[in-house]
């Protein structure tokens, strides 16, 4: 866990204007304290039924969704309307929006599928925040996946169950090699290996029958797991 005198625990959901294969989502709103929209997330959002009792903040240029209307704008607790015409994307705003306002943890529906670049731009947005003392957990997540990014340390994937809903896991040496990765309790064990870009080695392992996790571990550079349903 990162450390720091700005660290906060607060939890906030991010929606983006796209999120495939919702149906597949079973998101617990009690876990956060606020929902950024951003751009047609709005729209995704009420069609979810995720804008309860918490925070709701507005944010996009809204050339991909239908504007908020007065209403809307009347109940949100804050409205950022952004410049068409910017140097970055209505997500990457959003995310840093939600940081400026002191939260934590920040889980990010949608952001995964359409447009590559986006896809893309928003493994950057991981790197962006990685070592950022403020942010203590940021990922994105759709139906099929969700997608994170480690820095050097252990973690615990665990068994497919009520504590995660995928079944595969992949390991992907980002911006350089990975080196001590060790991994445990996996169908694809590994021990100190040097993990590079340039390898699917990581892709598709998963927790090893009978076992309630596995643990992976590495000693330099960033880490991309992306979690997966089938």
């Amino acid at each position: 866990m990162k450390s720091g005198t700005n660290v906060s625990g607060r939890s906030c959901l991010i929606v983006t204007s796209r999120v495939d294969g919702a149906d597949r989502l079973a998101i617990d709103m009690a876990a956060y304290d606020a929902v950024f929209c951003a751009d047609g997330g709005l729209q995704v959002a009420e069609a979810l039924d995720l804008l309860g009792d918490v925070p709701v903040y507005l944010i996009g240029d809204y050339d991909s969704g239908t504007p908020p209307t007065e209403a809307e704008r009347a109940a949100a607790s804050g409205l950022v309307v952004l410049p068409t015409v910017k140097d970055m994307t209505d997500s990457e705003a959003a995310i840093d929006l939600a940081v400026s306002k002191g939260f934590g943890r920040i889980h990010v529906l949608g952001g995964l599928g359409g447009r590559f670049d986006h896809s893309m731009g928003n493994l950057g947005m991981l790197a962006k925040y990685a070592d950022d003392p403020r942010v203590l957990e940021l990922w994105f997540e759709d139906g099929q996946n969700r997608v994170f990014l480690k820095t050097p340390g252990t973690f615990r994937v665990p068994a497919q169950g009520p504590e995660n809903r995928f079944h595969y896991f992949g390991l992907i040496a980002y911006g350089g090699p990975v080196e001590g990765l060790t991994i445990t309790g996996a169908k694809y064990p590994l021990a100190d290996h040097t993990l590079t870009p340039d390898t699917t080695l990581g892709v598709s392992n998963e927790v090893a029958a009978g076992s309630p996790f596995a643990e992976v571990t590495h000693e330099k550079g960033y880490l991309l797991v992306v979690l997966s349903i089938d």
